[in-house]
């Protein structure tokens, strides 16, 4: 979770800087920090709900795909 926190801080940062840029927009702190703060807690809250998910559909696959299929093993 940390690590998707700090993906979203750089690419929301990077992001910001560059639509000032481009669209020379002005430089609001304010405005930054709800962003910010807002796209923490939605990729977070995504990230715990879909990785349990994620994490028991790949054990379940490994188990699919690892299991020794033996036709002498049914007779």
């Amino acid at each position: 979770m940390v690590m998707s926190a700090i993906a979203t801080l750089v690419c929301e940062t990077i992001s910001y800087i560059l639509q000032i840029i481009l669209f020379k927009l002005s430089f609001e702190i304010g405005a930054f920090i709800r962003i910010i703060l807002l796209e923490l807690l939605f990729n977070l809250m995504i990230i715990i709900i879909i990785y349990p998910i994620i994490q028991k559909s790949g054990a379940l696959l490994e188990k699919i795909f690892t299991q020794r299929k033996i036709l002498t093993r049914y007779y």
